[in-house]
């Protein structure tokens, strides 16, 4: 099983850091920006958020959701901010916690998009999840066509993506779905060549475990 914490509280986050990115707990301070990343089209497209996602509802992942998936080890959830300004980019996380695998989860703002945060917060979040957390493999669900999602899956050395037909649940729909795995042991670079479009267009830095 996963080393998780035996007490898991939200001041018991840990902090994780290459110097570029932070990953820290979520508080008060990123329920504006949440709300405008969770408010974003991409988000209602590929995440499972709330449509019309308000700061009441940022407020309540933030205060609530969050600190009471930590202390049940159900889900694992870190703010990713500048680590000079501390500007919130998004949400990264494991969730679906089974025996020694999980998901990873994520949500980026549009203004974090082309600035190699996403990407750095998840090499962040993978390092820790296999170093420290005891897990065994990471699985990523991209909703179909997110064409970003699954590049960015790829770059980080995320193999063997399967389609599977209506998958994804997204409020209460059924949705295709691509699935990605990772290895603790395998190599976090791209395992063959780019078979998708050369410029990924309508997609986000988003995953189906985005803010409720």
């Amino acid at each position: 099983m996963p080393a998780r914490p035996e007490v898991a509280v939200d001041r018991d986050v840990p902090v994780l850091t290459d110097g570029t990115v932070v990953l820290r707990r979520l508080d008060e301070r990123d329920v504006p920006q949440l709300a405008r990343n969770c408010a974003d089209p991409a988000a209602a497209e590929f995440t499972t958020v709330p449509l019309g996602y308000t700061e009441t509802d940022a407020r309540w992942y933030v205060e609530q959701f969050v600190p009471d998936a930590w202390r049940a080890r159900r889900e694992y959830n870190w703010a990713a901010a500048d680590a000079a300004t501390d500007r919130l980019y998004g949400t990264v996380g494991f969730n679906a916690l089974r025996g020694t695998t999980a998901d990873v989860g994520l949500n980026f703002g549009p203004h974090a998009r082309g600035t190699g945060a996403a990407e750095a917060a998840c090499r962040l979040l993978l390092e820790h999840g296999f170093a420290h957390l005891g897990l065994t493999y990471a699985y990523w669900m991209a909703k179909v066509p997110n064409w970003a999602s699954r590049k960015l899956a790829w770059k980080l050395g995320f193999r063997s993506p399967v389609r599977i037909d209506g998958f994804m649940e997204q409020r209460g729909a059924s949705v295709d779905a691509w699935l990605l795995t990772l290895g603790a042991g395998d190599h976090r670079t791209p395992q063959a060549p780019w078979d998708g479009p050369p410029r990924p267009g309508a997609a986000s830095s988003a995953g189906p475990g985005a803010p409720r």
